[in-house]
């Protein structure tokens, strides 16, 4: 089969006609199509995992599903207040038309985690759904923007692009949330995510994926963050068949901090796969990661974690950690932190790393209240998620991503939606 019409098993370029027709098809400004014909040809040259590399030895390439990789629909709800003058926030394709100067200022500007290269280059290539946020300088949206996405079913692969840009200065909230219908046998969706956090500038940023049973996601995220920026990114990883989710945290700033979250509760027989990576080449930035897991069933988690410190940084603070509750014999985790401190001078650098089962002191605690188990062990997983929950800065939200976790925690998220 024609590499243009699936994802591609070795390093092939794509057909340049599928890629210009993707964008002429939608009647895309030629910035746009250029755009696509870069992604297309760098492709051709970024490496494709081939299941040696350390990241891509639990998930193995070779299994990913052979999805069109034209073809797929979606449709997108965002809620958003009245914005300021100067604020973008919509589909990347019209933000082309209306707002030229800046998708073409920021388009190909961000990086990419070099276990994800070749992947998302397909991605950046032949996309059907995008999404473009700008903030200008010194302007603070005090509402979070929530941009709610359903894929329709098929058998297509769900290629999407977003790109959010917080200018000097600026703050930004956004939350995506992503469901797909099921009906298939098995469909990829590649969703690619790129963050430029300016000086000073805020940023908030809530992934809630909840693709139907059917999916294999392999997405991807980079993140970067300039002088004095803060950033905070949650992703709360529910649904799809199997998820390769690739981070990359790039701190070129100096007194940038970034917080990296993440909740993962999954069952039956998913699979969900994070490998981050978090640089620092900056002084005195902060770069912290919390990964929280609760596995049901024969359902695995494995997070490949690698924080690098390059030899130009100085007084840099960083660690990562990842807590894996097993809430079956059959569930597993694979917790694996890497560290690679390139200098002598760090203030802090540091990684933890657990999976267990509940501990039954505890469960047997909670059920002297005269709770049953099943509900015992939903209290406990959510006090353990609180960890992260409660630093979800914004009541909506928060309440949001509980309603999601419902299926996994029961009535306590009702408790907490109620009170």
């Amino acid at each position: 089969m024609s590499p243009a019409a699936t994802l591609p098993k070795v390093r092939e370029p794509l057909d340049p006609d599928v890629v210009e027709r993707s964008g002429v098809g939608e009647g895309e400004p030629d910035l746009l199509r250029a755009s696509r014909r870069r992604a297309a040809e760098l492709g051709a040259q970024e490496p494709w995992p081939t299941g040696a590399e350390e990241e891509w030895r639990r998930f193995p390439p070779a299994q990913i599903p052979a999805s069109p990789l034209v073809g797929a629909t979606s449709t997108a709800t965002y809620t958003r207040d009245r914005l300021p003058k100067g604020v973008w926030v919509g589909d990347l394709a019209a933000a082309a038309r209306e707002r030229p100067e800046l998708v073409e200022a920021w388009i190909d500007r961000g990086g990419r985690i070099p276990t994800h290269a070749g992947i998302v280059a397909v991605a950046d290539a032949l996309w059907s759904a995008g999404t473009f946020v700008y903030v200008p300088p010194g302007v603070a949206l005090e509402q979070p923007i929530v941009l709610e996405r359903t894929w329709a079913a098929g058998e297509a692969a769900c290629l999407s692009r977003t790109i959010v840009v917080a200018d000097r200065g600026s703050a930004v909230t956004l939350v995506e949330d992503v469901t797909s219908v099921s009906g298939g046998a098995g469909r990829l969706a590649i969703p690619h995510l790129e963050v430029h956090a300016g000086d000073e500038a805020n940023v908030r940023y809530v992934h809630l994926q909840r693709y139907g049973e059917d999916v294999w996601d392999v997405g991807a995220q980079w993140y970067g963050s300039e002088r004095g920026s803060t950033l905070a990114t949650f992703n709360v990883l529910l649904g799809s068949l199997r998820t390769k989710l690739g981070i990359l945290s790039d701190i070129r700033g100096d007194g940038a901090e970034v917080k990296l979250y993440g909740l993962v509760a999954a069952a039956d027989s998913q699979r969900i796969d994070v490998n981050s990576f978090q640089r620092l080449d900056c002084k005195a930035s902060q770069s912290d990661l919390l990964y929280l897991s609760a596995l049901y069933e024969s359902a695995k988690a494995v997070f490949y974690g690698l924080i690098r410190v390059e030899p130009t940084s100085s007084m840099t603070g960083s660690y990562q950690e990842c807590r894996n509750l097993l809430l079956s014999d059959k569930a597993g985790a694979d917790p694996i932190p890497v560290l690679e401190i390139l200098t002598n001078d760090v203030a802090r650098c540091g990684h933890g790393a657990t999976a267990g089962r509940i501990q039954e002191e505890e469960v047997f605690y909670v059920m002297t209240r005269g709770i049953d188990r099943r509900t015992a062990e939903e209290l406990l997983v959510r006090g353990s998620f609180a960890r992260v929950l409660d630093r979800i800065p914004d009541a909506a939200i928060r309440a949001r991503v509980l309603e999601a976790l419902r299926p996994r925690i029961g009535g306590v998220a009702e408790i907490e939606l109620v009170a």
